[in-house]
């Protein structure tokens, strides 16, 4: 019954309602020295639950103001004088409805009680009032650093993102009048060996000549996609060529010691640089 309501709450995804009931006796962490507290709990989504607990306030609220029209309406009454009365009532009802709304603004979202939510039944002195509006405020300091944390993890993600595809996504967070970053696509430059480099007991000198020739082509090859990237300065794209033309001054020096050698054990010279770079002009 009405009569033996404690407290109505929710909290996230839980509904409660405490009762005195004398037949039980419960000892609770929240209600502990209060014997014949029952609480009774339901769980369902977090909208449902503020739903019911919405309903729950205003179906104990209709209680309240029967009561208090029982107990201010005589025993016998004609029908003209009930709706009068009902008519004057309607007024201070629609200012308490106001009154009830600004109270139920500091209601979160997540959680509520019948001492929160300004029942005529239920006082809360100012220093609880103070405490709960100072827990609140806690409560959002925790998620404002939160929220800033995840904020700075999507912009790193966004900008890896950029470095890959050359475009900034339209997920990047921007403030009030923040321009996005310019990132530059990273140009591919990574090469797998082969896996014959391993020494071999034919020539060890050969072949140490041969996968130093291979590991300086790939070099070459990352060198010359470095040295075409577009939307490059022209200081920097300079430098880049003059690095490929180095690489390529290189991988012909290590061709020329390779062919001294076979012509030294008597074998053909090779002509690897030029089928590696077709086209290209080797200084």
């Amino acid at each position: 019954q009405w009569k033996q309501l404690e407290n109505l709450y929710f909290r996230e995804k839980k509904f409660a309602v405490e009762v005195h009931d004398p037949r039980r006796i419960s000892v609770s962490r929240r209600t502990f020295g209060q014997s014949g507290l029952v609480v009774q709990t339901w769980y369902a989504n977090t909208s449902l639950i503020k739903s019911i607990w919405v309903m729950a306030i205003s179906q104990h609220q209709f209680y309240l103001d029967r009561k208090q029209s029982k107990a201010k309406i005589p025993s016998a009454r004609s029908l003209d004088d009930i709706a009068m009365d009902l008519t004057e009532m309607g007024t201070p009802k629609v200012s308490k409805l106001v009154t009830l709304e600004a109270k139920n603004q500091l209601i979160m979202a997540s959680n509520g009680s019948l001492i929160s939510s300004g029942s005529q039944d239920s006082e809360v002195s100012e220093e609880q009032k103070k405490e709960k509006i100072m827990e609140l405020k806690k409560k959002e300091k925790l998620l404002q650093e939160k929220l800033l944390q995840k904020v700075e993890e999507l912009k790193k993600i966004c900008l890896r993102e950029a470095e890959l595809t050359g475009k900034m996504p339209k997920e990047y967070p921007l403030g009030a009048g923040e321009e996005p970053p310019q990132v530059r696509r990273r140009v591919g430059t990574a090469f797998k060996l082969d896996d014959n480099l391993l020494p071999s007991e034919e020539d060890p000198t050969l072949q140490d000549l041969e996968s130093n020739f291979i590991i300086h082509q790939k070099l070459v090859e990352a060198a010359k996609k470095l040295a075409s990237e577009p939307d490059l300065c022209k200081n920097v794209k300079k430098k880049r060529k003059q690095e490929y033309v180095d690489a390529v001054k290189k991988l012909q020096e290590i061709e020329n010691s390779i062919n001294e050698y076979r012509i030294k054990c008597g074998k053909k010279p090779t002509q690897k640089s030029t089928l590696a770079l077709p086209g290209e002009r080797i200084p």
